[in-house]
C-alpha cells in the first residue's frame, strides 16, 4: 500500500534528503518524516487540476496551476528547497568535481524543472507495458487497460497521483564525471479524471 500526502498538507521543511546512490545514474532519493511516521518515499496526491497539453509521441505532459496557487506555491518551494540542497551539498555528493561558488550560482542552467513558470511538467509513460501498469479512473470506473491516452485532452480535470522519487543526475559516459545535468524524478502512480 503507498501512503499518500495531499498538497494541501505536505509541509516542504518533513522532506528528507536521502543520501546519493553512486550508479550509472546517481539519484538521492526523498522521504518524507510526519510526527511518528517515517514514510519512505514522497508520494502525494494533487487537487483536480486542467491539462493543458499531452504529447503522444514523448508523454510530456503539462499541467496548469494557473487556478491553483496554493498548489503552484507548495511544488514550486519542493524545488526551490531541492536545488538549494544541490547547492549546500555538492562537494560532498561529487567530491572528485570541486566547483566554484560560481558555477554553483549558475546549477540552475542544467536543470529541467518540475515547475515553470505556472506549469506542473511530467512525463507519462507511453511503452504500452508501462501505461497499462498505471492505474486510470475515468466515466466512474478504472480502465483495465491502464492509462488512456486519448483522455488526456487540453481543458480536462485531473486529480494525479505522483510519487517523487528524488534528484537523478545524467553522467556524461566518457568521463564518468556528472554533466551539470539533472531533474526531479518522479512517477505517475495513478490519475484519475473525475466524472
Amino acid at each position: 500500500m503507498e501512503w499518500l500526502i495531499p498538497v494541501p498538507t505536505l509541509q516542504i521543511d518533513q522532506i528528507q534528503v536521502g543520501t546519493i546512490t553512486h550508479s550509472a545514474k546517481p539519484l538521492i532519493p526523498l522521504s518524507y518524516k510526519e510526527a511518528d511516521h517515517n514514510f519512505p518515499s514522497l508520494s502525494i496526491l494533487l487537487p483536480s487540476l486542467k491539462i493543458k497539453s499531452f504529447d503522444s509521441s514523448t508523454g510530456h505532459f503539462v499541467i496548469s496551476l494557473a487556478d491553483n496557487s496554493a498548489t503552484l506555491l507548495k511544488l514550486q518551494s519542493l524545488q526551490d528547497m531541492l536545488l538549494a540542497h544541490i547547492k549546500m551539498k555538492y562537494n560532498a555528493w561529487f567530491p572528485n568535481q570541486r566547483t566554484t561558488a560560481k558555477k554553483l550560482t549558475d546549477i540552475k542552467a542544467g536543470f529541467q524543472p518540475l515547475i515553470h513558470g505556472n506549469e506542473l511538467h511530467l512525463y507519462c509513460p507511453i511503452q504500452p507495458q508501462i501505461a497499462q501498469s498505471v492505474p486510470f479512473y475515468s466515466k466512474g470506473e478504472w480502465s483495465s487497460s491502464g492509462i488512456q491516452t486519448g483522455l488526456l485532452v487540453p481543458g480536462s480535470k485531473i486529480r494525479i497521483v505522483l510519487r517523487i522519487q528524488g534528484l537523478s543526475f545524467h553522467i556524461n559516459q566518457t568521463t564518468s564525471q556528472w554533466s551539470g545535468k539533472f531533474r526531479i524524478q518522479h512517477k505517475l502512480l495513478a490519475l484519475l479524471m473525475p466524472v
